[in-house]
């Protein structure tokens, strides 16, 4: 028994002195800024052990190293470089096929080596939303494969929800798009977490015209957010206090030469 315990005890010493697991980085990675446009990547492409990422925002970069949900609103800080700095294209050798949750923590210590990103969490107050049914009902009106859903002549696919601007004003538009989707669109209009409780389940199609936040209320126009999903969707959003987690962008600089 005694014996036990001792080992037990430079068990625990040995594990109490050991260093802290490196986070994982690529093995090779060139950082260059993007001179020939193209299509702009949102996440990294990966074939075999070879990750990319062409014409991507920095910003664009955080929020997947970091896995941020919403950047509208959890994201806080200046990570905006001078014009010129601000899209690139990565490329990078990830040995072995990495997991997800490893490609992010290798895109982390890329932001840090080349780009001196600091960084911290915090908890924050928040407005938050429930998106529930108004009391007059539920207006939505559920997807047609035959419908167009845009304006000015510019459609959007099928399975996205999404806020626009024209000239008339804002276009908060979907296209056989889920109730998450429609909630994940007003809290990037919101910057602010937008639950679904309207227990709705399909697709829906809609285009709803608002106003912008500043816009001036003597000023004839659409009606503002709340107003106008209420009238077109029947659909409410009720407010309370809340908290989110922000990542806090402490420090940021042009990158160090591949």
């Amino acid at each position: 028994m005694q014996r036990a315990a001792i080992a037990a005890l430079l068990v625990g010493a040995m594990s109490w002195g050991q260093s802290p697991q490196p986070r994982p980085s690529f093995e090779v990675a060139s950082v260059r800024v993007n001179t020939s446009n193209g299509a702009v990547d949102f996440v990294p492409r990966r074939s075999g052990d070879r990750v990319t990422m062409h014409n991507t925002r920095l910003v664009q970069v955080i929020i997947y190293a970091y896995h941020v949900v919403n950047a509208s609103y959890q994201i806080s800080g200046n990570y905006q470089l001078p014009d010129g700095w601000n899209w690139y294209d990565i490329e990078a050798i990830a040995p072995g096929m990495p997991a997800e949750d490893n490609l992010r923590l290798m895109f982390q210590s890329l932001l840090e080596e080349r780009f001196k990103i600091k960084v911290h969490r915090e908890t924050r107050e928040s407005p938050q939303y429930d998106l529930v049914i108004a009391k007059t009902g539920s207006k939505l009106k559920a997807a047609d494969s035959e419908s167009k859903i845009g304006a000015e002549g510019r459609f959007i696919g099928t399975g996205r929800a999404v806020i626009a601007g024209f000239n008339d004003g804002l276009h908060l538009m979907g296209k056989g798009a889920t109730m998450d989707q429609l909630a994940a669109s007003l809290s990037g209009q919101l910057r602010a977490t937008v639950t679904d409780r309207t227990g709705l389940t399909g697709t829906f199609d809609y285009n709803v015209l608002f106003s912008r936040d500043d816009t001036p209320t003597d000023v004839a126009g659409p009606p503002p957010l709340t107003t106008a999903i209420q009238e077109e969707l029947g659909l409410k959003l009720e407010t309370h206090k809340g908290s989110v987690e922000v990542l806090v962008i402490d420090h940021v600089e042009k990158p160090s030469a591949n």
